[in-house]
């Protein structure tokens, strides 16, 4: 699901994450419309918390992937294929090719969302000034997110590394619901309760439980994931300070929201910025809960890596070779 390794993987990862785009398009909205309220900061910040925490468990259920929670699977995956073949130099091959792949995989993932993203946006615009007459958002609203997702002129790249250690972060805690279902045996007691046995029927229950068993720390942790971003844009509006957070698929809405607002009558450098915020904030996130994760899973398997100045010389001659490789659909 996280790692494409043909052709097939890599398109099925694509629809997965167009998908994802259509429900966070309507988070973006829903978003709009709790900051256009000027609630409480309190309130702001828990229904905003809700709107992401619930929005992430709905891709969840529905099979679809949002392109920046894939690293934490991916590490894992990376640390688990060097503690296998240990830091001998005949294992770098394949752990070029498990990074490559991984590359190529939260790039189409990436793609899907904001494919799909950019153009609901324009869509969404387009109708809301067919009906009423004027734009989703106001020209001062569009102004300002288009500043605060410059990556030259605001702290949006920070903010995206922000976001990418409430991935790792949610990575920790959908683990930690893994293990604690697991180890109290959860799936197993609902199975062996009568009452529900009863109010369900046996085969209800026992599919209940199995989707517990397989899904509960995946849930727990795209719930809680969405809490951190809320609750960490919300700490620093309340506490007034540098504290905010930058995701990919936001940002594509929010600047496609601007950008249609102006009437798409905006600079060269405003297009530039536009696009580079969503390229450089994506980056962020991807490497940050990248490396927080493989740091992490490396430890607890207690694996060490001597050879990393000669894989990372490694893979730059691969990029350089092959760079298709890293960007675009595996070869089958």
């Amino acid at each position: 699901h996280y790692i494409a390794e043909n052709r097939t993987q890599y398109f099925a990862l694509l629809r997965s994450a167009m998908g994802a785009g259509l429900i966070i398009t309507c988070m973006a909205i829903i978003k709009i419309f709790i900051t256009g309220a000027h609630l409480p900061a309190l309130t702001e910040t828990i229904l905003i918390s809700l709107n992401y925490g619930l929005g992430f468990v709905i891709i969840h259920i529905l099979h679809f992937t949002v392109a920046t929670k894939q690293p934490a699977m991916t590490a894992a995956t990376i640390a688990s294929s060097i503690g296998e073949n240990g830091s001998k130099i005949k294992s770098l091959d394949k752990l070029v090719k498990i990074v490559s792949q991984t590359t190529s995989s939260q790039t189409s993932a990436v793609l899907g969302n904001v494919m799909v993203i950019i153009p609901c946006a324009f869509l969404v615009d387009l109708a809301v000034q067919y009906f009423t007459g004027h734009h989703f958002i106001t020209t001062d609203k569009a102004q300002m997110l288009l500043k605060s997702n410059d990556p030259f002129q605001s702290g949006a790249v920070f903010y995206g590394a922000v976001a990418g250690v409430c991935l790792f972060l949610a990575g920790l805690i959908a683990g930690f619901h893994d293990n604690l279902s697991a180890f109290n045996k959860i799936p197993e007691r609902l199975n062996a309760l009568p009452w529900l046995k009863k109010c369900l029927g046996e085969s209800r229950l026992q599919r209940i439980a199995d989707y517990i068993k397989d899904n509960l720390g995946a849930l727990a942790g795209n719930f809680y994931f969405g809490c951190m971003l809320g609750v960490t844009s919300g700490l620093g509006v309340m506490l007034g300070l540098p504290l905010d957070i930058r995701h990919v698929t936001f940002v594509s809405a929010f600047s496609s929201f601007s950008i249609a607002a102006l009437d798409y009558d905006i600079s060269n450098y405003v297009w530039i910025a536009a696009l580079l915020g969503v390229v450089f904030v994506a980056t962020a996130n991807l490497l940050t809960s990248f490396f927080l994760a493989l740091y992490v899973a490396m430890k607890s398997r207690k694996v060490r890596f001597e050879q990393w100045h000669i894989f990372t010389k490694t893979l730059f001659s691969r990029l350089n070779r092959h760079p298709d490789e890293f960007f675009l659909p595996p070869k089958d």
